[in-house]
């Protein structure tokens, strides 16, 4: 019995040394610097750095198995481009398997000023590539045990993989363009809670009449303030966002 074990023991070990040298310090310090600063304008650089150093890992980790979101603030030009042209162009870009991740990412809502929009791209669409999926990445215990042993290597560990590790469930895609279809959910804002307690009680409320519909918004689990609105409702919204905007392009 004790020559198959020895012989396990030979052909195994330098396996598992093999599945940790895919991940090279390049690759950790890479996929570190998207996650700490992706969002700037060095991200076409850092995506394409995860890129060079990713050519070996296996296709579970560059492959998309469901449905993803990505949570943007639309300023008024491109808020009307989109509903003009339907679309916008996007390339490199985050997104996450969770949608509460994408509702809640920066805080929720945009402020005022800003259009909010959830985007859903479902892994049978076409237009998009799979630059990496950290998700994946991150439930793999060989990725695991190569970034605890490379931390002190890796730049600002702390505020990258460290902080985030796989909080954001999130995948790396590069995508062509981001299209009205694929709007899962608007942001928007309701009137303040003085306004809707005056429409409530038909009236201006005093003191007491405020904590009465405090607790009635409560007991109804109504969120005032910023809230994404879907479905049927956001469907009306998308088709009077198109129908606004192309009026406004046809005027210039």
């Amino acid at each position: 019995m004790l020559r198959p074990t020895a012989f396990h023991a030979v052909y195994t070990r330098p396996l598992a040394i093999i599945n940790n040298n895919m991940y090279s310090l390049e690759l950790l310090q890479a996929i570190n610097d998207w996650q700490a600063t992706g969002i700037g304008n060095n991200k076409t650089q850092i995506a394409e750095e995860i890129l060079a150093h990713s050519q070996s890992l296996p296709n579970k980790f560059k492959s998309l198995t469901s449905k993803c979101y990505r949570r943007v603030a639309l300023n008024g030009m491109n808020s009307v481009l989109l509903g003009a042209n339907m679309q916008l162009p996007e390339t490199y870009s985050s997104w996450s398997f969770d949608k509460s991740v994408a509702q809640n990412f920066n805080g929720g809502v945009p402020h005022k000023g800003y259009q909010g929009v959830i985007f859903e791209l479902d892994n049978k669409d076409t237009g998009y590539s799979v630059i990496l999926n950290l998700s994946e990445l991150f439930n793999d215990s060989d990725f695991i045990e190569a970034c605890e042993r490379n931390q002190k290597n890796i730049k600002s560990y702390k505020s990258g993989i460290g902080y985030f590790m796989n909080s954001e469930a999130e995948v790396i895609l590069k995508v062509d363009n981001l299209t009205t279809k694929q709007i899962w959910a608007y942001g928007g804002y309701s009137n303040s809670r003085e306004k809707l307690a005056e429409m409530f009680f038909g009236h201006k409320p005093n003191s007491q009449e405020l904590i009465f519909f405090d607790e009635a918004v409560k007991n109804a689990n109504v969120k005032i303030g910023g809230n994404w609105v879907t479905g049927a409702a956001k469907d009306r919204i998308v088709k009077l966002h198109i129908e606004t905007a192309q009026r406004l392009t046809k005027k210039k």
